[in-house]
């Protein structure tokens, strides 16, 4: 059974935390063999949108 992860990342801020918990979040999933789709929301606005 493939096991997947669905987040969503912000900061009030948007300039870094958004990003690196992000990155941190990816590289979890990677190590215990999740996929992962990960939303930040910003200082540069939406990436990663996926609409359901």
């Amino acid at each position: 059974m493939e096991r997947n992860i669905v987040a969503v990342t912000a900061c009030a801020a948007g300039i870094a935390h958004t990003y690196m918990a992000a990155e941190s979040l990816e590289q979890a999933a990677k190590r215990m063999g999740y996929g992962i789709k990960v939303e930040t929301n910003g200082a540069i606005g939406v990436k990663g949108h996926n609409k359901m």
